[in-house]
């Protein structure tokens, strides 16, 4: 049963999404869900290199431009990120607000104001891994170099 545990990000969240370490945490994948127009949920995965914890009260995010996420974000729709490791399963609720365009980057930028963190532990039934991804033969140093670059974008908004 999922269970409203604070109005702030623990730390957990806060480390791994404090934009340091990147070449470590490639891999991971953080499902961000928005509301459509219609009513229907839309689901967004999202890399460490597209979300920064600045502080426990905020989420920032960078997407490509005209999807149907950043469209919604655009829209005001209620922000639910799942946050998902071992043993961890937390679902940050919040409410965005447009930090706009990149110069740099040419995505668009939200921040998230964190409105509550609920847990939906299971004592007993622990969850033993997360959403993953692989970036194949791409060097790691590169991946991490373009994703400090988004990081810091996201930091300078």
């Amino acid at each position: 049963m999922t269970k409203r545990v604070s109005d702030r990000l623990p730390g957990s969240v806060l480390e791994a999404l404090d934009g340091r370490d990147l070449e470590r945490k490639i891999g991971p994948t953080y499902v961000l869900m928005t509301v459509d127009p219609d009513g229907a949920p839309r689901p967004c995965m999202l890399s460490v290199g597209e979300i920064l914890a600045p502080d426990d009260r905020h989420l920032r995010v960078a997407l490509w431009p005209g999807t149907n996420t950043s469209r919604n974000l655009a829209a005001g729709s209620p922000a639910l990120l799942c946050f998902v490791a071992p043993a961890t399963v937390l679902y940050v609720r919040g409410r965005p607000r447009t930090l706009g365009r990149s110069a740099t980057t040419r995505l668009e930028r939200f921040e998230i104001e964190v409105d509550a963190v609920e847990s939906d532990a299971h004592a007993g039934m622990p969850v033993t891994g997360t959403i993953t991804f692989s970036i194949g033969d791409a060097d790691p140093a590169e991946v991490a170099a373009a994703w400090r670059s988004q990081l810091e974008d996201l930091r300078d908004a």
